[in-house]
């Protein structure tokens, strides 16, 4: 089992980034999603995670070990996306180049067996593939290296939607069966609430909330009420989180089955009706 404990935490991490008296446990298998305002929070985490700053308060322990003493050792059990590298023609040479001198990666038959659920050849051109399928190789080559921490960055929001759908149910399924931490961050809510077994919203570097989303059935989304009538009360019994009412307009956080708040948006007196993607402000004013 996977897991970092944060207790009272004030970072300085080396890219500058910070965290101020955070506390949070993480276990495996689980992966976790990032939602800030900003990339700073995430960063200092990955920092801290490849232990690179300075703590000023506080203490963390990963995987039983103390900061301090972690770099040892974090080679073999951190995996980070900016870490792999393509190199070689094919992808068959970018897999024997990633693999090599990996503890406890997979075989090279092995990784591409599992590129090839995935749509790559092993003689196909590296030169030849998209951005996006480059870094869906990548994100794929990070896997293979079973690593018990995992931390990805925003490499979904760089993939094409399909092929996002795809590498998240492949991450899901490998925090379970690697029985590892994988750790995330997107600009998009959906991405997050997909992907994520838990949230951790950050609002510049203090930590406001946690999310649970193993129940979820839905991502969130932003409804707007213009006109009167609407039952504040019973849509949040519902689910709804406030974020505005002024005047005529209602705005809320909704997540679920939208056809259950049909009920409360019949009234005559209500005119209008927009329902839109929520935002990552929409969800710290949430959270």
């Amino acid at each position: 089992m996977s897991s970092i404990t944060i207790n009272d935490l004030v970072y300085d991490a080396k890219s500058g980034d910070q965290l101020d008296n955070v506390s949070l446990e993480l276990k495996s298998p689980q992966v976790v999603g990032i939602c800030s305002n900003d990339t700073g929070a995430a960063t200092a985490l990955e920092d801290l995670l490849s232990v690179r700053g300075k703590i000023l308060n506080g203490d963390v322990t990963i995987n039983g070990v103390p900061f301090k003493k972690y770099k040892r050792q974090s080679k073999n059990e951190i995996g980070r996306i900016d870490d792999v590298v393509l190199k070689g023609k094919t992808v068959e040479k970018a897999v024997d180049h990633a693999l090599r001198h990996r503890k406890n990666a997979l075989k090279p038959e092995q990784a591409l067996q599992m590129l090839k659920s995935l749509k790559f050849e092993p003689d196909q051109m590296i030169a030849a593939l998209s951005e996006a399928q480059q870094l869906e190789l990548r994100m794929a080559l990070l896997l293979t290296w079973q690593c018990s921490i995992v931390i990805l960055s925003d490499a979904f929001d760089g993939l094409e939607a399909d092929n996002r759908q795809m590498i998240g149910h492949l991450v899901k399924d490998y925090a379970q069966k690697v029985d590892a931490l994988v750790l995330f961050t997107s600009k998009n809510i959906s991405t997050l609430m997909r992907f994520a077994h838990t949230l951790y919203y950050f609002n510049g570097s203090h930590l406001t909330s946690t999310r649970d989303l193993s129940m979820n059935d839905g991502v969130d989304c932003t409804v707007t009420v213009m006109g009167t009538g609407l039952s504040i009360d019973n849509a949040v019994k519902l689910g709804a989180h406030m974020l505005e009412e002024a005047g005529n307009e209602t705005r809320f956080l909704f997540t679920g089955n939208i056809q259950t708040l049909l009920p409360l948006l019949e009234q005559s007196t209500i005119t209008d009706i927009r329902i839109e993607d929520a935002t990552i402000e929409d969800e710290l004013m949430a959270y």
